[in-house]
């Protein structure tokens, strides 16, 4: 999978010009993961809590460490989270305030706002 950034694609284009074959590729990977219920609330838990462990996605999540470790390597190539290893865990932040923009506004969409 190739690494996307939401970042580096807002730069590229104003909403109002059309989209590259590649861009729209890129725009439909974003959309098709953030379509994953456990991925959103994976995002969404390191958005509260700013760096978490694997184990403690986990924990959290109810999910098996390898479904939780394999989620986190999706959201890694596409630039939103980031690793960083401290003794024998490794830790997760996000790397992408876009990401933190495009789940603050669904929520306020659901909200009614």
């Amino acid at each position: 999978m190739k690494e996307v950034s939401i970042s580096n694609m807002s730069k590229r284009r104003k909403s109002s010009e059309s989209l590259t074959g590649d861009e729209m590729e890129d725009l439909i990977r974003i959309f098709k993961t953030l379509s994953d219920s456990s991925k959103i609330r994976i995002l969404s838990m390191l958005n509260i809590r700013e760096s978490l462990s694997v184990s403690d996605i986990a924990r959290d999540t109810d999910l098996e460490i390898s479904l939780v470790s394999h989620h986190l390597k999706t959201l890694k190539l596409l630039g939103f989270v980031k690793p960083r290893k401290q003794g024998k865990n490794v830790y997760y932040s996000i790397d992408d305030d876009c990401i933190i923009d495009i789940l603050e506004r669904a929520k306020d969409h659901v909200a009614g706002n």
